[in-house]
């Protein structure tokens, strides 16, 4: 449990599913970085509702707080279980697949006070990913209809690793249930909270899988990054009306 009285209290959520054999390379790292940042911290790993692997044993191992999935075996639960269990002044939702390095957490950390979302981009100048040049390709098809059509200010909308205002993200009532949800929570810091949530980007660079294959259906990732756009801008039209309506 984080002291409460602390303002420099950090959690960092990583959904888990299936990724014990990454999470025993993964952990030891995360954990001597976050010493490092502050001695107030908490790592809670996401798993299944029913458990998979050992994932569990190695979160045990190393004394991180282990968690199941409330709701349904999909991301966008994990996450909000994950978030709902958080008490952290500051919350950072990282992938447990080993592509997010933790040793970026320490840039992240440094300008926690500029800004209430801070996004470890790809896209940002000096940003890179390693994945294959088709994902890559969906990737930025992807963020630019976010940029340009939903109207989200960011390079990079679909990473999820990032530093949030842990109370505004809290505050939050999160609905989406995949990968989409990572747009969803961006977009309703901004619109949804009063004042807006500042966003800042920092030039990251996304890192392959450690070990095992990822979940994501491709077909049904696209699909519901599609249907995102449509939500998202009435998600903005509505937070416009009650704006000019209060």
């Amino acid at each position: 449990m984080l002291n409460q009285a602390n303002t420099e209290s950090l959690s960092v959520i990583l959904a888990a599913y299936n990724e014990a054999e990454n999470l025993s390379f993964l952990l030891p790292r995360l954990i001597s970085i976050l010493n490092q940042i502050t001695s107030d911290n908490e790592i809670l790993v996401v798993d299944t509702q029913q458990p998979m692997d050992n994932t569990r044993e190695i979160c045990e191992m190393y004394s991180v707080k282990y968690l199941n999935r409330q709701g349904s075996n999909n991301y966008g639960d994990a996450i909000r279980t994950g978030i709902k269990n958080s008490s952290g002044k500051y919350v950072i939702i990282m992938d447990s697949d080993g592509s997010h390095k933790p040793e970026f957490i320490t840039e992240l950390w440094k300008v926690r006070g500029q800004a209430e979302v801070i996004i470890a981009s790809r896209y940002l100048s000096g940003g890179k990913t390693n994945n294959p040049w088709m994902l890559v390709f969906m990737s930025k098809i992807l963020n630019l209809f976010f940029k340009y059509f939903v109207k989200i200010p960011a390079l990079d909308v679909s990473n999820s690793f990032r530093l949030y205002d842990g109370d505004r993200l809290r505050s939050l009532k999160l609905e989406f249930s995949h990968f989409d949800i990572v747009e969803e929570i961006l977009a309703k810091m901004i619109w949804e909270i009063q004042p807006p949530s500042k966003v800042l980007e920092l030039p990251f660079e996304f890192g392959k899988r450690i070990s095992g294959k990822s979940k994501r259906n491709l077909l049904v990732f696209s699909y519901n990054f599609l249907l995102a756009i449509f939500r998202l801008n009435q998600i903005r039209k509505d937070a416009k009306r009650n704006t000019l309506n209060s």
